[in-house]
């Protein structure tokens, strides 16, 4: 009976810890906005960018199957930023693939998918240059539809993500117009803050920003009017 009872208090210790992991990751998770999105890579460092809903304690825990898992900063998000912070894995070994995970006010969040980055080959004066694969893209209109014109809108459905993920490119290179700044926009750093913090938060881009590294350039739509 005493065997039993002992069984008991384990198992009901146990389901409370679920219990008690499951939500505090659910607490976390409603603090990230939008990412974490996987930046540039170098021999030596990457960037991830995460945007979160109100200040936070946000870190990147990195590793892969030959190197124990290390940590980045610690950096608080701010609302003078837009609660954007960028984190620098660093040290890394180059050519090697690294998985990581994104821990806010020291909680890992769980995300869906991958999150990935990998470090630049050192090829040079040793062998021919790698084979890459990388995706072009440009013209991102997400719609709001209180903020879009009258009439038949310009956005439409986003599985073209999902397609590009699939096909596993090394980069996605952003081509501009990555958003589309409309008129309630333009004239307020407020204005421009939500139609990115919105454009950005979109679910069904998440799974490419945390796995393939993001690169991009600028057309008009994304800092003005046409």
């Amino acid at each position: 009976q005493e065997v039993e009872e002992e069984d008991n208090m384990r198992l009901i210790v146990f389901i409370c810890c679920a219990l008690y992991s499951l939500g505090m990751n659910g607490q976390v998770s409603d603090l990230l906005q939008a990412g974490p999105m996987v930046g540039y890579a170098d021999y030596r460092e990457a960037l991830i960018w995460v945007q979160t809903t109100e200040s936070a304690k946000v870190q990147i825990a990195f590793w892969n199957d030959e190197e124990e898992r290390r940590m980045t900063k610690t950096v608080t998000t701010l609302e003078e930023n837009a609660f954007i912070v960028k984190l620098y894995p660093s040290y890394l070994t180059y050519g090697e693939e690294y998985q990581y995970e994104l821990l806010i006010n020291g909680v890992k969040v769980d995300r869906p998918y991958e999150l990935a980055f990998q470090a630049l080959e050192y090829w040079q004066y040793r062998s021919d240059p790698p084979e890459i694969q990388f995706a072009l893209g440009s013209c991102y209109y997400n719609n709001e539809p209180k903020d879009d014109r009258p009439g038949r809108p310009y956005g439409s459905e986003f599985r073209i993500f999902n397609t590009i993920l699939a096909k596993q490119p090394d980069f996605m290179m952003w081509l501009g117009d990555n958003t589309y700044l409309r008129t309630p926009d333009l004239y307020s750093r407020d204005g421009i803050l939500h139609r990115y913090t919105r454009d950005r938060s979109n679910a069904q881009l998440q799974a490419l920003l945390g796995s393939v590294h993001n690169y991009a350039i600028w057309d008009d739509h994304d800092y003005g009017p046409n």
